[in-house]
């Protein structure tokens, strides 16, 4: 069997990972949805400055043994070079499910700019299978550390990072 291939651990690194102006997540769940008057008075679909967030949003990434992928970001958009999960290879399929959870602010803008997220990511199929759990936690946060190994867009870093079969690899010392 192969080893699994994840090609991003998180949605969110996905997408700073891919280039700058896709750094952004629409920040789908947002508190924002559901009280725009309280959370976002300028109406322009972000948190306003100072305002703190929480969010519960799902994501798919399935990709084939033929290079094929598709990618429904949780928000409504879709990427990939297939339109559905259906049309990849089923017999080399390998699906990664996301549950993202997050909380900080975006001030009044479309990047998290402060507080945590959260990734609970379930890998299935022909790669192989594989759960990871991490939490990335902002400067701001108590939990960061300031450990450049870890680091993740300048002023973020890895808390927790568990990979199944290899315990936590943020903090090996205390790996199961």
């Amino acid at each position: 069997m192969k080893r699994l291939t994840v090609v991003c651990l998180s949605l969110i690194a996905c997408l700073a990972l891919a280039s700058p102006a896709m750094a952004s997540t629409a920040v789908p769940g947002k508190s924002v949805d559901k009280f725009p008057q309280k959370y976002d008075v300028d109406n322009n679909g972000y948190p306003d400055a100072g305002v703190v967030v929480v969010g519960h949003y799902y994501s798919v990434y399935a990709y084939d043994a033929n290079g094929d992928w598709y990618w429904d970001l949780g928000d409504g958009r879709v990427q990939g070079t297939v339109g559905s999960v259906g049309d990849l290879d089923q017999a080399t399929l390998s699906q990664c499910d996301y549950v993202v959870n997050y909380k900080g602010t975006f001030e009044n803008n479309p990047f998290q700019d402060s507080g945590h997220i959260d990734n609970q990511i379930r890998c299935y199929g022909y790669d192989g299978n594989a759960h990871y759990n991490y939490q990335i936690v902002h400067q701001t946060d108590p939990r960061y550390r300031g450990i450049s190994e870890w680091s993740i867009w300048g002023t973020w870093e890895y808390h927790v990072l568990t990979e199944s079969g290899n315990g936590n690899l943020v903090r090996p010392e205390n790996a199961v």
